[in-house]
């Protein structure tokens, strides 16, 4: 029960129990119980609900979130400090190619999929493997069962990274010249979904309104989906771009 889940999140193991049984009265309705007519209640019961013995009211509370943490080193003094990121905290997007059949035309066709790596797993990737992590990356999610062993790694995203948006032209004849309006900076990731803006913009003029309830997108303003046939793109500090892809430009 999801109701009940929260409140077992609550850190005073007392209030647990009052909420519980002014719930059980509501015949566990959170809605009902919850409400701002259902707290008020619940408070002038509140001595009731906890057995006899008298509570302040209760208006807010406290909850505890579960976290992974992982040491920051694996010698000396360094094995025995740990560090947790901030919930949410997604900072690698990994996309991967595969050979498929197409029923319709019977051919061979590339397919990408996709992968938000977690943290941890990257820090552990980075200290084992040191500078050289990213050549290993593929090697290493594959080792640990976490992609499959028929994909390839294409690239890795991280926030503020810049991708190009090629045409279907592009896709089919090569890109030739940039078109600097399909540019776009990866914002975010989470499970297989990758967020992004227009490089030009710094910051929305109407929020949750221009773009997404998000402020970010996963199609481009010309309904392509991005992650799908995105490529990752260097600039130099004066906005130049000099890589493409991994190619010199």
């Amino acid at each position: 029960d999801k109701a009940i889940s929260k409140i077992e999140g609550i850190t005073d193991t007392g209030i647990q129990k009052i909420l519980k049984a002014h719930l059980q009265a509501k015949d566990n309705n959170p809605e009902l119980a919850f409400s701002a007519d259902g707290i008020d209640e619940m408070n002038r019961n509140i001595v009731e609900l906890n057995g006899g013995k008298s509570h302040k009211p209760i208006y807010k509370v406290r909850r505890y979130e579960c976290g992974n943490k992982y040491s920051i080193g694996q010698v000396g003094s360094k094995a025995k400090k740990f560090v947790e990121a901030d919930k949410g905290t997604n900072l690698f997007f990994a996309i991967f190619s595969s050979e498929k059949l197409n029923k319709e035309t019977g051919e061979m066709e590339s397919v990408r999929s996709y992968l938000t790596i977690p943290l941890n797993v990257m820090i552990d990737c980075q200290k084992k493997f040191g500078k050289d992590w990213r050549n290993n990356i593929e090697f290493y999610l594959k080792e640990n069962n976490l992609v499959s062993n028929e994909v390839k790694l294409l690239f890795i995203l991280s926030p503020n990274d810049l991708v190009y948006l090629p045409t279907k032209e592009q896709l089919t004849k090569g890109i030739k010249d940039i078109d600097k309006a399909r540019i776009y900076k990866m914002v975010s990731s989470s499970g297989n979904q990758c967020f992004f803006i227009d490089e030009k913009v710094a910051k929305t003029i109407v929020d949750k309104m221009e773009f997404s309830s998000l402020n970010k997108m996963e199609r481009a303003v010309t309904g392509e989906m991005i992650k799908e046939t995105c490529i990752p793109i260097k600039v130099d500090r004066l906005g130049n771009i000099i890589e493409l892809n991994g190619q010199k430009f």
